[in-house]
């Protein structure tokens, strides 16, 4: 099975994954963690006058972190989307049929790290429970450029592998450009609550509901030959709108007495939503419709995601600064080369 990925460094897709790099700060408008009853001996006192993380000896802070605070926080993720990357062109000897043969480069649509934000608060019920609300936005495009080959006595071309086969078009004499869009945004709401605690760590466990909007959007342009020739529009779209439960672990371990720790968390989430897909060609030398496509496809689409990082927490645990990588997988979705590939082999069935 296919999927859409996201990776990089934190805080940042059947399957589409998304992969993110991401370097947040969260900063916090949270109650002062000293003046919280945690229900064992991490006093304000020791907070201060010894390690409230069990090392009585090395008279630092070390932050009593698993309370449920209100807060609020925001991070700037850094992502790739990876999985669904377009290969649209081919440097060819040949403007097509016999003799032709692929010289050269594969011109492909690929997507790079982008820059995203992701932005929450959490409503603290007790110590030891709390409300969770986040939304994530991102937005990536790229471009590409395919010149016909230097071919020894002549014949360089530029073959398109996103046209339909049934359009009578051949080779370009180049150049053929293409641009690509991959957009997504995540609105989750949850309850999360402790799971296991001490002086050293603590784990907690959620579940809530999460929103999910994903766009795909591709676009080739050149001039071909053949008896439709001209200049040749191919555009795909795809979009993805769904919603579902959402369930969730998260971690923390202190390191030392200097407020460091390292988190995680993982979360899995079954969407039901709908693909609305559509493919056209357009000549625009002569202003007319070569191809049209539209197709929409109901969905089961798995999200599942992890992330790991390092995290400090001032001594009041207002304030929390953290940075790590994440990864987001999108299973069972319809990715824009899946799409084209559909569309070419008329064929819709198990797509994704």
């Amino acid at each position: 099975m296919n999927a859409f990925r996201v990776m990089g460094r934190r805080r940042m897709t059947g399957a589409l994954a998304f992969a993110l790099l991401a370097m947040p700060a969260a900063v916090e408008g949270a109650q002062s963690m000293a003046d919280v009853d945690w229900g064992y001996a991490t006093s304000s006192d020791q907070c201060t006058d010894q390690c409230a993380c069990g090392e009585a000896a090395c008279k630092e802070c070390c932050p009593c972190g698993w309370g449920h605070c209100t807060s609020v926080w925001g991070d700037v993720l850094f992502l790739h989307p990876t999985g669904a990357d377009v290969p649209h062109a081919q440097q060819q000897n040949g403007t097509g049929g016999a003799g032709t043969v692929p010289f050269g480069i594969v011109g492909e649509a690929d997507p790079d790290y982008e820059p995203g934000v992701r932005v929450g608060g959490v409503i603290g019920l007790s110590p030891c429970s709390s409300i969770a609300m986040a939304y994530t936005f991102f937005e990536s495009d790229t471009a590409s450029f395919v010149e016909a080959p230097i071919v020894p006595g002549g014949g360089g071309a530029v073959g398109s592998l996103v046209q339909h086969p049934g359009a009578a078009l051949i080779a370009s004499a180049g150049p053929v450009q293409a641009t690509y869009e991959i957009d997504f945004q995540l609105g989750e709401i949850e309850y999360r609550s402790l799971l296991w605690g001490d002086h050293l760590g603590w784990v907690n466990y959620s579940a809530g509901l999460r929103y999910a909007h994903l766009e795909q959007d591709f676009f080739q342009n050149g001039v071909f030959a053949g008896s439709q020739g001209g200049v040749i529009n191919t555009q795909t779209r795809s979009d993805f709108d769904g919603g579902g439960a959402l369930f969730g672990l998260d971690g923390e371990r202190i390191i030392g007495c200097k407020g460091f720790s390292l988190y995680g968390n993982a979360g899995v989430s079954p969407v039901v939503g709908q693909f609305t897909t559509a493919y056209s060609m357009y000549n625009e030398s002569t202003d007319v419709l070569l191809a049209d496509v539209r197709w929409k496809d109901d969905r089961f689409v798995t999200i599942l995601d992890y992330e790991l990082g390092l995290a400090w927490t001032s001594c009041s645990g207002c304030l929390r600064l953290s940075a790590g990588y994440m990864a987001q997988f999108w299973y069972n979705t319809i990715t824009t080369p899946e799409l084209i590939d559909a569309v070419r082999a008329t064929n819709y069935t198990d797509v994704g």
